[in-house]
């Protein structure tokens, strides 16, 4: 997005106002970064250091020297936007050069796009769908608004009885969207993911749902009604809370990460030796495969990034990064050669064409990346 100086400077009045919304944010955070990546001044260690020192002072955050080498040009321009909250990125490199991506045409980001699957077997374009009343069933009322949201509304609380009837809603490669159940549940779709629930709870022994992929939920609070997520590999039991799961079958585990409150996390039962495990706020679950699991403390941060309009890269290496690259922008990712594992570290906006991101991953000197319609080529620098 090109913007004039006037504009520019209103939403860096409103950035330190806290007053951005999340698009705004996005489009800021995205001119920043094509300025570090157009700009290829050297930055002096003592001009560096002065500038820290002023942004630092007048805001909460507190810049300290990372583990890794930062980039020298942009990476340096990416620890000042670091501390002002708009953008960082580092990885490890012993060698960095500056090269831009070749493409014939860029790809641009996921966006709001679903599907929705009535009981009847009926498909509607959520997409496509005005905004409004979708449809009615079994006394309910399915409304999509105009920012990105499908609700459900009870008009006759009739309950479900012993058949309730269900709806599927469905994301593609790059798409997301968000739900809110009959009971108040918000739900936050990821990419590639969908989720199978029934029209109404009223009725049923408790709010069970069906999940592929990966989703953000804020379960709305009924201790007499526990509210159930089921995956492939176990099922997440709440009472009301707020957590993250992620049950892509192309990742090596299903993460559930606990935000506030509390979950059980039931495992299969053909996952012998294995207990349920009981998660509290600021740690995350891993059940394996093989039916192994672990639970550890993290940075919750890290597991919603998405959900916030981020890429949270800790530690990872270019295939596991590649993975959640090719959900959110719907490319194939093609591996030539013996490709490095050196891992990587950073945020960046996912609202950005996706050549924005490879040429900073290309920027560390280990990788290149050619994108030819959307199919990505990644091959050792």
């Amino acid at each position: 997005m090109i913007m004039d100086e006037q504009q520019i400077t209103e939403l860096l009045e409103k950035y330190k106002n806290g007053l951005l919304d999340a698009q705004e944010k996005a489009i800021l955070e995205s001119w920043y970064l094509q300025q570090a990546v157009s700009s290829m001044s050297e930055i002096s260690d003592e001009d560096l250091n002065h500038n820290l020192a002023h942004i630092a002072s007048g805001l909460p955050l507190k810049y300290q020297q990372p583990k890794y080498q930062l980039w020298k040009r942009i990476g340096s321009v990416a620890a000042i936007l670091m501390v002002a909250g708009l953008f960082y990125c580092f990885f490890r490199s012993e060698h960095p050069t500056v090269n831009t991506i070749a493409h014939l045409q860029d790809v641009s980001p996921g966006a709001n796009k679903a599907v929705l699957t009535l009981a009847n077997g009926k498909k509607i374009s959520i997409t496509d769908a005005k905004d409004g009343e979708l449809a009615r069933q079994s006394g309910i009322s399915i409304k999509k608004t105009a920012d990105g949201q499908l609700v459900y509304s009870v008009y006759d609380a009739s309950p479900a009885g012993k058949n309730p009837i269900y709806n599927t809603i469905e994301t593609p490669r790059g798409g997301q969207y968000q739900v809110i159940l009959p009971d108040g549940t918000k739900v936050w779709l990821n990419a590639a993911s969908s989720l199978k629930y029934p029209t109404t709870f009223s009725g049923l022994a408790n709010r069970k749902v069906e999940l592929s992929g990966e989703a953000y939920l804020e379960v709305a609070k009924n201790r007499a009604f526990p509210f159930i997520v089921k995956t492939l590999q176990q099922e997440v039991e709440v009472l009301g809370t707020h957590f993250n799961v992620n049950s892509y079958s192309d990742e090596e585990a299903i993460k559930t990460t606990l935000l506030e409150g509390a979950v059980l996390v039931h495992l299969n039962k053909d996952q012998s030796g294995q207990k349920d495990i009981r998660l509290a706020p600021g740690q995350q679950s891993a059940i394996y495969k093989a039916g192994s699991a672990t639970v550890a403390v993290v940075d919750v941060n890290d597991a919603i990034a998405w959900k916030k309009g981020y890429f949270e890269f800790t530690n990872e290496n270019v295939y596991q990064i590649m993975r959640k690259v090719a959900r959110w922008y719907d490319v194939e990712v093609i591996y030539q050669g013996e490709i490095p594992l050196s891992t990587m570290e950073g945020t960046m906006s996912r609202f950005q064409n996706v050549s924005k991101i490879l040429d900073i991953m290309q920027s560390t000197g280990l990788l290149k990346f050619k994108i030819e319609g959307r199919k990505i080529y990644v091959s050792k620098a």
